[in-house]
């Protein structure tokens, strides 16, 4: 019985009538399918940036030390600013009943764990980073109804009255950077100061 619906199904079937088809239904799709690569580009090149434990690379051949201690000091804080909005507003779009404050609170505390991460292992740094970003185009994917603008956009304007915490939890983010680089710095003094010690040149050559 399904040989026999398999071929009636292939001798009425033509290239010409598949050709002719409404193709107006696929335009939507096409919309989407764009919209999704454009989105996963983008933050696959955010989640990679929050993640890297260098957030410079040092190009400077002289005084590699002095340049990388004055884009910690006056870039960096910029750095923090685009990680804390980042997050703040994917986590704007996937909660609801969330207040201000927590979404501030959550958004910091995200941030955190990825740059504490970051020093330990960048493989696992990127895969917390990611998986806030994901989860919302899940979301979206699911339910798009999910989503309501005007609730982001009330919960945007209401931002500016934390503006002080929101200072604070960057100056929180641009401080801990500090002290991770610098127990990463004496870490790494320690290691070259061992491999000194342990080193012993071979005097007979």
């Amino acid at each position: 019985m399904a040989f026999g619906e398999i071929s009636e199904w292939a001798s009425e079937f033509s290239i010409k009538s598949v050709l002719s088809g409404d193709f107006s239904a696929m335009l939507p799709i096409l919309y989407l399918v764009v919209s999704i690569a454009i989105y996963s580009i983008v933050i696959w090149h955010f989640y990679r940036f929050v993640a890297r434990r260098d957030s410079f690379k040092l190009t400077a051949k002289k005084h590699p030390k002095i340049v990388g201690f004055l884009k910690y000091f006056f870039i960096y804080p910029f750095v923090a600013f685009l990680f804390f909005a980042g997050f703040s507003l994917m986590l704007l779009f996937i909660t609801k009943n969330l207040e201000i404050i927590d979404v501030l609170s959550t958004s910091f505390a995200m941030i955190a764990a990825i740059r504490i991460a970051a020093y330990y292992s960048e493989d696992l740094s990127k895969d917390v980073a990611k998986m806030l970003p994901f989860a919302l185009l899940a979301v979206f994917l699911i339910d798009s109804s999910y989503f309501r603008f005007e609730d982001v956009i009330n919960k945007v304007y209401s931002i500016p009255e934390f503006f002080t915490v929101c200072i604070q939890f960057i100056l929180f983010i641009v401080l801990m950077e500090w002290i991770l680089r610098i127990i990463l710095i004496i870490r790494i003094g320690l290691r070259n100061k061992n491999v000194k010690h342990h080193y012993k040149p071979n005097l007979n050559i």
